[in-house]
């Protein structure tokens, strides 16, 4: 956590969480300060991103054939909206003609845990916007959905460098690893279109490598795979007040 603080969320976030460890001197302490780091924040990271094979995700977004058939729903609106800014074109791929899908930066279901803990404030007004949405190509997306492929970002602003996290060659074709890319909303100027928000695009960065470095990448996959089956597939399930949180 301490190490990727930085990178994730600057220099408050650095000192927050050195502070946050200095209080707990004892073991027990500690414990629970993991604990709920583990449960409060790489969890619903680690749950949004889980998709039983058997099923579509509802964090899944449409493809660009769906997207015109849903525009009264805010999703739709983003879907349409992330497309014109990024040229009909997925982020950092293939140039000719592909099938594009749309990937939240964040998920729904960061937004809300339950009604006592709100994980990111204001999520629920940002999370259908045009600065939380980038174009994937479908092999892409279902990695960067995964925290397995995530966006590090360079000096120039809002530009950008393909990553991976160790352990296997996640992201296909391999010639899109270290790729760098630059958004720009090619709908100007008829239309006033918010890039991805850096804030967004660190926040996942950090959460994968965290998720990975520390090993809770796989315990969370082997409790959402262990117990998917029996409960209906419905283990990465948040819910709030008894009710699921879309993803």
């Amino acid at each position: 956590m301490l190490r990727h603080a930085r990178e994730t969320g600057g220099e408050s976030s650095e000192r927050y969480t050195a502070c946050a460890i200095c209080t707990c001197p004892e073991i027990h302490e500690q414990v629970d300060l993991a604990r709920t780091w583990f449960m409060y924040l790489l969890w619903p990271f680690a749950a949004g991103s889980h998709q039983p094979s058997d099923s579509i995700s509802g964090q899944a977004t449409p493809t660009i054939d769906d997207t015109y058939g849903s525009l009264k729903s805010g999703f739709g609106r983003q879907l349409r909206q992330v497309n014109r800014r990024d040229g009909y074109r997925p982020v950092g791929g293939n140039q000719g003609w592909v099938t594009l899908i749309g990937a939240h930066i964040l998920k729904r279901a960061v937004g809300v845990v339950n009604e006592d803990w709100i994980l990111f404030q204001n999520m629920e007004r940002l999370v259908d916007d045009s600065s939380n949405g980038i174009m994937l190509e479908p092999s892409v997306h279902t990695v960067f959905n995964k925290l397995k492929v995530y966006l590090e970002r360079m000096e120039q602003e809002n530009e950008y460098v393909v990553k991976e996290v160790d352990g296997e060659p996640w992201i296909h074709p391999r010639e899109l690893l270290g790729r760098t890319m630059t958004f720009q909303n090619h709908a100007a100027p008829t239309r006033d279109l918010s890039l991805p928000n850096p804030h967004f695009i660190a926040i996942h960065a950090g959460i994968a490598r965290i998720l990975h470095m520390s090993g809770a990448a796989e315990v969370f996959a082997q409790i959402l795979d262990k117990y998917d089956e029996a409960a209906g597939g419905n283990a990465g399930v948040l819910k709030s007040k008894g009710n699921p949180v879309p993803r």
